[in-house]
């Protein structure tokens, strides 16, 4: 809990002054601005009544229009009837695909590429988060391919068409509205496979954060965490470390720090849920630069595979752990971190410095309603071992690599931290 976290990493004096981070002094950093392409086809609609946008965007690709969406309280709230009408208003023929899972499976893709086969679908609209809309990405592969999905997923075959997506987005978390990534379940192997295809990135995005207004408040939180670790990944990279990147990174973090308490004291704050589903879309579209370390993502599919913990609770776990694992050899880049995103004062020792900032990020998790352990989220019996084998088979390989590669042992050091 907070206390116990605030108990294990001491404050320092408060009359100490707040030094500002100097962002290329990290050992071994390269911080020359590297070539890149940058392309970002997706048109995006941002407001209030966005979706109603969505017959007018859907027509152009053809007659007929599959919508996917998830949970019941999208019929019921009226949205999807609302859709529904637009649409058909636009001379469409829409065909039902609901019921998506949380975290998207093999299974459910299956089926619903062969609806899409069957009805003729010329365009996907997914309506929903990152799990529609990954399951609307799996499923515009398998329409235009007769190879089986999961070896698309596996790298086992490619494609070089896909159908079109539209997005009507009502959780922001992913940015998979405007990004080619999506990430599927295996249901028989329990395996997590995430894929990053161009051709699968959505041609528009209807996004009004006023959709958002009724998500849970642990809902909230687990999806704010997400967008932060985005950024915090992309922070965290030796190899792209210049000051507008640095910068650029630690205003999506601040951003979420700033407004996921709002969003949970006010859930009917435009601003405040405005301000978290575009930071959502910077995060994780490119526009912070390209690659990151990705080592707690790569662990948090462990965790939600075989621990049944949200995305964003794993996440949490993940990132504060990680910090922790490397705060012994990368002191000053964690105390930099620390200042620059957590606003704690500059110590006269960095390593204590990193200690306060770590526990700045521990109570903010407590106070969002989220455990920032295994221990705290009552997977107290969890072989840390076994975890670890599921993320390095064979105990061979690394995870991340762009900060600090992550051997066997490594993740084994890390996982024990994050139990707590």
């Amino acid at each position: 809990n907070a206390g116990a976290a605030n108990t294990a990493w001491p404050p320092c004096a408060p009359e100490a002054a707040w030094v500002p981070p100097c962002l290329s002094r990290w050992p071994d950093c390269d911080t020359s601005m590297k070539n890149f392409t940058f392309s970002f086809p997706t048109q995006v609609i941002f407001g209030r009544d966005a979706e109603t946008h969505a017959g007018a965007l859907s027509a152009p690709f053809g007659p007929n229009v599959m919508l996917l969406y998830g949970s019941d309280p999208i019929r019921r709230s009226g949205l999807l009837g609302r859709l529904t009408a637009d649409l058909e208003a636009h001379g469409l023929t829409v065909t039902l695909f609901g019921g998506i899972q949380e975290n998207p499976v093999l299974s459910t893709a299956e089926e619903g590429r062969r609806l899409a086969t069957e009805k003729k679908i010329t365009l996907l609209l997914a309506v929903g988060g990152g799990s529609v809309i990954d399951t609307a990405k799996a499923i515009s592969l398998g329409a235009k391919n007769s190879v089986p999905l999961w070896e698309l997923y596996s790298g086992k075959a490619q494609t070089q068409r896909a159908l079109p997506i539209g997005v009507v987005l009502t959780t922001a978390a992913t940015a998979s509205e405007a990004n080619g990534v999506s990430v599927l379940c295996h249901d028989v192997l329990h395996e997590k496979a995430a894929l990053d295809e161009p051709l699968t990135r959505p041609r528009f995005a209807l996004m009004n954060p006023v959709l958002t207004y009724t998500l849970p408040p642990r809902q909230t939180a687990s999806c704010a965490v997400d967008i932060f670790s985005h950024a915090f990944e992309r922070y965290f990279h030796k190899g792209q470390q210049g000051t507008l990147r640095s910068q650029m990174c630690a205003a999506v973090m601040r951003t979420v720090i700033t407004e996921l308490p709002r969003a949970l004291a006010h859930p009917d704050s435009y601003d405040a849920r405005s301000q978290l589903m575009w930071a959502s879309t910077v995060a994780h579209s490119n526009m912070l630069g390209f690659e990151g370390d990705f080592a707690c993502h790569a662990l948090s599919h462990v965790f939600t595979t075989e621990l049944g913990l949200p995305h964003g609770a794993a996440l949490g776990i993940l990132m504060t752990a990680w910090c922790k694992y490397m705060l012994t050899d990368e002191t000053e880049a964690i105390a930099d971190f620390c200042t620059l995103v957590w606003q704690v004062p500059s110590c006269p020792s960095q390593i204590q410095t990193a200690q306060n900032g770590i526990s700045a990020f521990q109570d903010f998790l407590c106070s969002s309603g989220l455990p920032v352990t295994l221990r705290e989220a009552g997977l107290c019996d969890v072989s840390i071992e076994h975890l670890a084998r599921l993320a390095l088979p064979d105990m061979a390989g690394t995870l991340g690599g762009n900060f600090r590669a992550l051997d066997y042992g490594a993740v084994v050091s890390l996982l024990q931290l994050a139990r707590g």
